[in-house]
């Protein structure tokens, strides 16, 4: 989260179910150099937003689309994150699973199927994506080339169009005077689309450090990543 891509979950998931597997966005390809200037300032301004958050959490809904096969995935909960990278998704809504990155390995939970999918971070998260954006630019901006939307008077979206070819582009909607993180959607090289907005956000209100833990329960079966099908 190649790291996984967006993809449903079904009755025997790979990995790709995890959300932060957000990557992309189309239409980056004509930004003139006047557009991109004003992108990069509009980064900056979103960098120093976040580098004064220490932790965040925000309620999203969540939908993935694989064009291909004609499926749609809905899903709502909330999500946590806590420099310098640490990431819960609880879900309330939708396939029931829980997504847990502690740093070294990303966990992801299916009660349901009684597994667990443990995934290093590495390959998790080692190609841009949410945790970058929040945690950073750094990755970002050598792996895309930036313009930018104003949809309306009180949002910007910075479009981040993959330098490789096989990677995913990402747009990332910021409200256009706090900065805040509104929304961001996943366009993978595959043509799954992942999207993700965000709700009645908190900063820095001392997340509790054990969120970001996970014990499997006993019982379960633990896949790890070298063993998944991705």
């Amino acid at each position: 989260m190649a790291p996984p891509s967006a993809a449903p979950a079904t009755a025997n998931p790979s990995p790709a179910a995890v959300p932060e597997a957000i990557k992309p966005a189309t239409g980056a390809e004509s930004a003139t150099p006047a557009q991109t200037t004003e992108a990069e300032a509009v980064w900056r301004a979103y960098e120093k937003r976040w580098s004064e958050t220490d932790d965040y959490s925000a309620g999203f809904r969540q939908t993935i689309e694989v064009p291909d096969v004609g499926t749609k995935v809905e899903s709502a909960g909330r999500f946590y994150f806590a420099k310098p990278g640490l990431v819960r998704w609880e879900y309330t809504e939708g396939p029931p699973q829980t997504v847990v990155g502690d740093g070294a390995w990303l966990w992801l939970y299916q009660p349901d199927l009684e597994q667990v999918y443990k995934i290093a971070y590495a390959k998790a998260f080692g190609r841009g994506g949410l945790v970058e954006l929040l945690a950073g630019r750094q990755g970002v901006s050598e792996r895309y080339r930036a313009s930018l939307e104003r949809p309306d008077a009180g949002t910007v979206r910075i479009l981040l169009k993959s330098l490789n070819d096989d990677g995913g582009n990402l747009e990332v909607t910021l409200s256009a005077d706090t900065f805040d993180l509104r929304a961001v959607t996943v366009h993978d090289a595959a043509g799954s689309v992942t999207r993700m907005t965000f709700a009645e956000p908190l900063r820095n209100r001392g997340i509790d450090r054990s969120r970001f833990t996970f014990t499997p329960p006993p019982a379960v079966d633990i896949i790890s990543d070298n063993e998944a099908a991705f």
